[in-house]
């Protein structure tokens, strides 16, 4: 018996660990366990930066890809760092600050426009943060007004393999969205696909649910 009640503890909290783990995925202090599986490189790549780029990261969060494309830019380029929320573009600045990076612009954004410079940008990401956007074909108006010809944007999300016949609604109540609602609205907003992969990242430890990743051009 009193082995029973120590694997019950044992296994709950490992459940807790595991629940407080999906909390926290984006917070800066899981960064480092979320380079195991976030593929950040691959998605740095499928932007096809170069230095001095200006590139946008709109849903940016606390910066986890905010302060990579800052390096991947260079000091001569530039990160347009977009969130609607201040409290988690109050922990950008700090965590900008603690890594000595200048070339970020903070910019808080409204829900149906992220406020990015006009004809400016080689590239932007929206990575985890589609699925929140009520407003989503004036927000990719919006970013394709900022691209310039031939800008990229590089859009990632997720979905539970048990909710990918799900309707949008449903979806979307529990924070994701399957790759052909994306795909639907990046046509209808006059941008070109160019890559497509579902899925794109296995987060079924961390999440329960799998990443796909599309590529798009203006």
């Amino acid at each position: 018996m009193v082995r029973f009640i120590c694997l019950c503890l044992t296994l709950l909290g490992s459940n807790l660990y595991a629940q407080d783990a999906w909390k926290n995925v984006y917070t800066e202090s899981a960064w480092a366990d979320r380079d195991r599986w976030q593929k950040a490189d691959e998605l740095i790549k499928q932007l096809n930066l170069k230095a001095g780029s200006l590139v946008g990261d709109v849903g940016c969060h606390e910066g986890y890809m905010t302060t990579k494309l800052s390096i991947s830019v260079g000091a001569q380029g530039k990160v347009y760092a977009v969130d609607v929320e201040q409290t988690k573009l109050d922990k950008l600045v700090t965590n900008l600050e603690k890594r000595n990076l200048t070339n970020v612009q903070i910019i808080k954004g409204d829900y149906d426009n992220p406020k990015l410079p006009l004809n400016m940008l080689d590239a932007v990401i929206i990575l985890d943060t589609y699925h929140e956007m009520d407003d989503h074909d004036e927000v990719l108006q919006h970013i394709k007004a900022a691209l310039k010809p031939n800008g990229r944007l590089v859009m990632c999300e997720a979905i539970a393999e048990e909710r990918r016949e799900s309707s949008r609604a449903d979806q979307e109540r529990k924070h994701e969205l399957g790759i052909s609602f994306a795909l639907e609205d990046l046509k209808k907003a006059g941008f070109t696909i160019l890559k497509q992969q579902d899925p794109f990242v296995d987060r079924t430890k961390e999440k329960s649910d799998k990443m796909w990743l599309i590529v798009a051009k203006k």
